[in-house]
Formats: structure tokens, sequence, C-alpha cells
């Protein structure tokens, strides 16, 4: 049987939300949570797609530049998370919530080398992520 490839969504990021998500229903209802409050999302998820967008200089340019950066670290890996650190120091403008349902120490401590982000632990739930993105979002306005 051949099934046709699924339709993505244009990543454009200027103005919007990236969510780094591997999980589709995951990546689902946050999406809807952040687009009530008026968020536009851009979804990646698949980590090398991630991985690649963010070491391709995504943040290089003021123009493409999302306004907040949401990410399952588990998902985006070591290798991931450097390269978000990396963005992070050089680009502290844009705000970074990190999340991951299952940490380790190690996991942890790399999620910790992410300059200035908001981690959430495994106990956070949609509205802790609602009310961090807006809080981000608003501290970002008033910093323009």
């Amino acid at each position: 049987m051949f099934r046709a490839a699924p339709r993505r969504r244009t990543v454009v990021f200027q103005g919007q939300v990236l969510l780094i998500e591997n999980l589709r229903e995951r990546s689902q209802l946050m999406s809807d949570a952040l687009t009530e409050e008026n968020f536009d999302v851009g979804v990646v998820d698949d980590a090398r797609e991630a991985l690649q967008a963010l070491s391709a200089g995504l943040l290089s340019e003021q123009g493409k530049r999302p306004e907040l950066i949401i990410c399952n670290a588990r998902m985006l890996g070591d290798a991931g998370l450097e390269t978000l650190a990396r963005l992070s120091a050089s680009h502290p403008d844009v705000p970074v919530i990190l999340y991951s349902s299952f940490t380790s120490p190690r996991l942890r401590a790399a999620m910790a080398r992410v300059q200035g982000a908001c981690i959430l632990d495994a106990s956070a739930d949609l509205e802790d992520l609602r009310s961090a993105a807006l809080e981000l979002a608003a501290s970002r306005q008033k910093s323009l």
C-alpha cells in the first residue's frame, strides 16, 4: 500500500515559537495551548532536523529569530543541547524553555548549561508551560 508523506507545516520562525518536540500528541497539545495565547507555533519533530536548524545559523539573522524556543531536552540530546547552549549564549534575547519528562543527572547538567533557560521539571504540566511562555514573551517585549 502506498502512503503519502505527511504534510509538514513550513516553519518560518520569525515571530514564532519554535517548538522542538517529537511526540505528536504532546506537540499538538502544546501548540494548541500556545495558539490560544496568540503565539504562532512552528514545530520541528525530528532531532536531526532540530540540530540542523539550530546549527545552521537559525539565529544568525535578526529576521529569522523565533520569539521563543521550547524544547524537549531529551529529544534534542547532548549534541543538540550543546548547540542550543552556544546559541543561547550568543543570543540571550531569545528565551528558551527546556523540559523533559524523564531526566538523569547527566541530562539535568546538560540542560543547566543552556544559559538563562527556564527549566521545567518532570512535574510541570501544560499550564506551567503556558505560564512560562507568557512570562518570557512579556519580558522579551519589555526589553525590546
